[in-house]
């Protein structure tokens, strides 16, 4: 069999290019990230993810991916980030939904090359005083950033482990709130996610009936990416 014919992640109105991105570590982009690009599969899209971290964790999900799931196209675009553009990477044709798991502490150049050519930018934000605090300035520091100032690209927080009840959480939602930027669904604090991690598959693909809740939420999440339609959840729902 020969190789797959491949062209270059270029602006098609049939590709939308998510980019999971907090300059804050431990916070969840690879689990955005990687069910996310399990949801697109599963809902019958092509879609790549493209592994933007030197710990290469999002790759190292992909090799665990049973064959006889929906697949996943790998692009481990670390190593060469600094000479190509990460959108401008090889992907199979026709593929449909691209996204870009980031690290910690991304240079800032880095950074405007991948908000630059995003259609949707997500911010995940772990529930802690530390990272909540943090979350707020870089997402200031993004809204007043050239390339998204002004531009029809769209930008939402997921919560990780949200909740409601800390002065910090409320500022948060506050400042989101203040800027008109959605506050999404929230990870729930569950070993279903530790599991699907170590299988190489999507919370969605684990066939449990505890995470039907999950499941539902990242439905919802899709839905908003692709319509805009209304997000999985409240911030006062997103701690169920």
């Amino acid at each position: 069999m020969g190789k797959p014919r491949t062209m270059r992640a270029s602006k098609d109105q049939n590709t939308q290019r998510i980019l999971v991105l907090n300059a804050k570590g431990g916070c969840g982009k690879t689990t955005v990230a990687t069910n996310l690009a399990c949801q697109f599969a599963n809902e019958g899209h092509d879609t790549a993810l493209i592994d933007y971290d030197p710990q290469c964790s999002s790759t190292e999900w992909l090799e665990m991916r049973p064959s006889h799931l929906p697949a996943i196209h790998s692009i481990s675009a670390h190593h060469n980030h600094r000479t190509t553009s990460v959108w401008h990477l090889r992907v199979p044709q026709g593929t449909t939904r691209i996204v870009v798991d980031t690290p910690a502490r991304l240079a800032d150049m880095s950074a405007v090359k991948l908000v630059r050519e995003a259609d949707t930018i997500l911010i995940p934000v772990i529930a802690s005083s530390i990272d909540i605090r943090a979350a707020i300035p870089f997402i200031e520091k993004l809204l007043k950033s050239p390339e998204l100032r002004g531009s029809s690209k769209r930008i939402a927080v997921i919560g990780n482990r949200s909740r409601k009840n800390s002065k910090s959480y409320k500022s948060l939602v506050s400042f989101l709130q203040t800027h008109n930027i959605p506050f999404l669904t929230s990870l729930r604090a569950t070993q279903n996610y530790v599991r699907a991690a170590e299988e190489g598959v999507g919370i969605q693909e684990l066939a449990l009936k505890s995470t039907q809740i999950d499941i539902e939420h990242w439905q919802s999440l899709a839905r908003w990416i692709e319509s805009g339609s209304a997000p999985a959840s409240t911030p006062e729902s997103a701690s169920r």
